[in-house]
């Protein structure tokens, strides 16, 4: 795998471009109550979370799936992409996932420590995704910005020398998998469509949201450019450009062009407008 590292003392940052680690964690609550058989008898709302997870990892046509209550597997990515329902939480794991090149190690979970469990034993490399959260009613569901929540059972390197699972081990993860709640209840179609439509518009409001902060930057170089124009033209009282540049320029980026606008008597128009395009 062709990786690059980073790290401090507590973790390691790895991205590996030619693999994907991608996942779907889907956390709901469970409402019920909690019976106090006193005199009198009386009840307690109580809320519990349950989890399920499908997590994954691509290197060239080889596929580890990782399901909860399910287990683990090696597949093809024609094996994966002819089975609906894997299918459909893989193509949904990518548009949950940050960087599906980014891996984590050493962001420890353990099951002995850690509650409710969500994984079992102790996991130490996870990806960077957003994640599903809401009742069991798919109505309250709502994504929740990236964190480090999908841990794999192996380390992401071995997957390079694995072998892929044999036809049994494939027939036991298949039959396992059809007794799925989901699967067994006949509720995925209705799921599916409105999990899709979710990631969908979760996708659609990060690209909103960047392409405001780019219409920001480009409004905020504008100006700029403009400033520096009348400056070469009229040549233009420093005090004044800067009463306009204050009042023009974004306040959070304002320092980020103000040293240039100081500058802008030093060198001509078109050197001026290249460092504020290139800042």
């Amino acid at each position: 795998m062709n990786s690059t590292t980073r790290g401090n003392s507590l973790y390691t940052y790895h991205t590996i471009t030619n693999a994907e680690f991608t996942g779907v964690l889907d956390k709901y609550k469970v409402y019920g109550y909690v019976g106090n058989y006193g005199a009198p008898e009386t009840f307690t709302e109580c809320v519990s979370s349950m989890y399920d997870y499908h997590i994954f990892i691509k290197y060239s046509d080889k596929i580890y799936m990782d399901v909860k209550n399910v287990g683990d597997i090696v597949i093809t990515f024609t094996e994966l992409q002819q089975n609906k329902y894997w299918k459909h939480y893989y193509d949904l794991s990518l548009m949950l996932t940050n960087d599906k090149h980014f891996v984590v190690q050493d962001l420890e979970y353990n099951s002995d420590y850690s509650d409710p469990h969500i994984y079992e034993g102790k996991r130490y490399w996870s990806c960077n995704t957003a994640y599903i959260e809401g009742g069991c009613d798919t109505k309250t569901k709502k994504i929740v910005e990236n964190e480090y929540n999908c841990y794999y059972r192996i380390n992401p390197y071995d997957l390079e020398k694995m072998n892929y699972s044999s036809q049994k081990d494939l027939i036991i993860f298949k039959n396992r998998y059809n007794q799925r709640y989901e699967v067994r209840s006949k509720l995925f179609e209705k799921r599916s469509i409105y999990y899709n439509n979710l990631a969908i518009d979760y996708c659609t409001s990060l690209m909103e949201n960047e392409l405001d902060e780019l219409s920001a930057i480009f409004e905020d170089k504008k100006n700029a450019v403009i400033l520096a124009t009348l400056n070469d033209n009229y040549g233009m009282n420093g005090d004044i450009l800067m009463i306009i540049y204050n009042n023009l320029i974004n306040a959070d980026v304002n320092k980020k062009y103000e040293h240039l606008m100081n500058e802008l008597g030093t060198r001509n128009r078109l050197e001026s407008i290249a460092r504020i395009i290139a800042a």
